[in-house]
């Protein structure tokens, strides 16, 4: 099947390539349209039709795929017995007192310690000399020596005092703007002129035209058939007068000086600002009598001998000390109540309880077993291309009709001119500008550029 569908293809394309190297040199393959591509003005062209041609072919044909069907197998179940937990396992507390029991023990009453024994010292009799009275110092004190004397002292000190000065006002006369100076601007209108000018009514363009053409080259052996023929026209611009408003001077604008307006008014002015003035005071002083030391107190130091005499005294031949004796500490029997073995707890296990249930067990789940059905062919005919349709543009020796200006028909939106230049209501709302050399009657020719629809 795949090789008879790449055969036709083979000979679709042989059969384009003859076709067209049979035709004339001037064919142009058609790619759709009403008028062939890159064609000049005056040439007139027309569509030749070549038809398909078919043979009649045999082929294997697939009527009903291969498929399969599935057939259920139904689950097996059997009977079994377990056993099920009904009471878990659980466990239970008991408390276990505590063990006391009596025991003695020898208990010090009353520590070791010592005594002290003291030893007594033992004396002599010596003779020695002892300064009785040790050489000393003896302070003589000379008086002071004073004398009377005069000085100025300053009672009071100088000072300042502070006197305010009052300020001083006058009244003055002065000019105030009661009304500042502005301007006014004062339009000018524009002067317009009225220019005629020349518009293009339509351009220049070319249009394609049906065209009754005879003298064509068609080939019999191929059954070419004739279609339509047409020509590329060109048709010249047509024009028209239009009048239209120049602006010769724009509009301006003048700007008019407001002077301003003043006011005399009379304000209190302060000629001499308030002030101060500082007044000294000068210091007061008064004479006074006081006594000066001229020589100040001191003293003379005179020295008294030392006085000596012979005594007897007791000197310690050995001095006084003491004697540590222990004393044994004494103990005591006594009793106690003393804990053997503290309280304690003990866990008991309470075993689970079972109970024995039976349920139903999948033994073998339910499956699906494939049963393939075959496909089914048969054997058909059918008409196969060998060689598609052909359309070509063919250039012919008829002469093409010769164009004439109008607006009549509807500009092309290729065209750079549309409805507004065919439509004569149309006004075209630009207003054009002209210097101080304007000259009246001048006729210009404007391309305006169109609207699209």
């Amino acid at each position: 099947m795949q090789d008879n569908k790449m055969f036709c293809l083979l000979l679709c394309v042989i059969g384009l390539i003859g076709g067209t190297s049979l035709g004339a040199t001037e064919d142009v393959p058609y790619n759709g349209g009403d008028h062939p591509e890159h064609a000049r003005p005056g040439e007139v062209w027309c569509l030749i039709t070549t038809p398909p041609q078919f043979k009649t072919v045999s082929e294997e044909v697939l009527c009903k795929p291969e498929s399969c069907r599935y057939e259920t197998i139904p689950a097996e179940y059997e009977t079994r017995t377990e056993q099920v937990c009904c009471k878990p396992e659980s466990k239970r507390c008991i408390e276990i007192p505590a063990v006391y029991e009596t025991r003695t023990e020898r208990v010090c009453c009353k520590p070791e310690s010592t005594r002290c024994i003291e030893i007594p010292a033992e004396y002599e009799t010596r003779t020695e000399q002892v300064c009785c009275k040790p050489e000393s110092k003896r302070c003589i004190e000379i008086p002071a020596v004073y004398e009377t004397r005069t000085e100025q002292v300053c009672c009071k000190p100088e000072s300042t005092h502070c006197i305010e000065i009052p300020a001083e006002y006058e009244t003055r006369t002065e000019q105030v703007c009661c009304k500042p100076e502005s301007t006014r601007c004062i339009e000018i209108p524009a002067v317009y002129k009225t220019e005629s000018y020349e518009v293009m009514k339509c351009p220049s363009r070319t249009e394609w035209q049906n065209v009754d053409c005879d003298n064509v080259n068609v080939s019999a052996d191929e059954k070419e058939r004739k279609g339509k023929c047409v020509a590329l026209v060109t048709i010249p611009a047509s024009y028209e007068t239009c009048t239209r408003q120049v602006c010769v001077k724009p509009r301006s604008t003048r700007t008019e000086v407001i002077p301003a307006e003043f006011k005399t008014v009379e304000k209190r002015v302060c000629v001499k600002p308030c002030g101060t003035r500082t007044e000294i005071i000068p210091a007061e002083f008064k004479t006074i009598e006081k006594r000066v030391c001229v020589t100040p107190r001191s003293t003379r130091t005179e020295v008294v001998p030392a006085e000596f005499k012979t005594v007897e005294k007791r000197v310690c031949v050995k001095p006084s000390s003491t004697r540590t004796e222990v004393i044994p500490a004494e103990f005591k029997t006594v009793e106690k109540r003393v804990c053997v073995k503290p309280c304690d707890t003990r866990t008991e296990v309470i075993p689970a309880e079972y109970t024995t249930v039976e349920k139903r067990v999948c033994v073998k789940p339910e499956s699906k077993r494939r049963i393939d059905i075959p496909a089914v062919y048969e054997t058909r005919t059918k008409e196969v291309c060998i060689g598609p349709e052909r359309k070509v543009w063919r250039l012919t020796a008829c002469n093409a009709p010769a164009g004439v200006a109008n607006c009549d028909t509807k500009c092309e939106k290729k065209c750079d001119t549309c409805e507004k230049n065919c439509d004569t209501s149309f006004v075209e709302p630009t207003i054009f500008m002209y210097d101080n050399d304007y000259r009246d009657g001048t006729i210009q020719r404007i391309h305006h550029q169109h609207r699209e629809e």
